[in-house]
């Protein structure tokens, strides 16, 4: 028992490193070598956690964002409370998940491989699916119709996503924050 728990917390050290490996250089262009360097494992070590190599990491980094975002941006949508609480909520860990608008989407940096397994992709779908979902449900609950619930929350998602890429992208996090509080307001108003 403690031996699988100490492998499984050094599994899940090594899949910490590897997610901001590959948010930061997307699947592509991340070497064995660069792995190796980031996790500070030989590739004997790193096959014994991953035996299905680069492409298990793959995965393991999506399950591991997968988890988190479900946690964080999912299940404070779902919680009891007012509506405008729950979106604050969201939006402060969005913030958070991307620092400030500093860090990029592993969604997006790890889409762009023309390799991307089927379950890679499928995992990267239903974080977005689920984000966009738990938002509409969230609105729905407030008494927002279903089909003006989705629109929103459609919108909402691809503003702070593409918000993510031009802050990046000018170097100016300002944009970020300027388009949640935007996005928090579209939110919040009454339909």
């Amino acid at each position: 028992m403690t031996q699988t728990a100490t492998q499984t917390s050094a599994r899940d050290a090594i899949v910490l490193k590897l997610y901001d490996l590959f948010r930061r250089r997307g699947f592509e262009a991340v070497a064995l070598s660069d792995i190796s360097e980031a996790t500070g494992l030989g590739r004997s070590s790193l096959y014994h956690h991953f035996p299905g190599g680069k492409d298990e990491m793959a995965i393991a980094v999506a399950d591991f964002a997968h988890a988190w975002v479900e946690e964080n941006l999912f299940q404070p949508l779902h919680a009891d409370g007012e509506l405008p609480t729950k979106i604050s909520r969201m939006l402060d860990s969005a913030s958070d998940m991307y620092e400030g608008g500093g860090a990029p989407c592993l969604v997006a940096s790890m889409m762009i491989s023309p390799s991307m397994s089927p379950d890679l992709g499928g995992t990267l779908k239903a974080i977005i699916q689920g984000w966009i979902g738990a938002l509409r449900d969230a609105l729905i609950a407030s008494g927002m119709a279903a089909d003006e619930a989705g629109r929103r929350a459609t919108a909402a998602v691809v503003a702070i996503e593409g918000a993510l890429i031009v802050s990046r992208a000018c170097g100016d996090r300002k944009i970020f924050s300027a388009a949640l509080a935007q996005t928090g307001k579209a939110l919040r108003a009454p339909a």
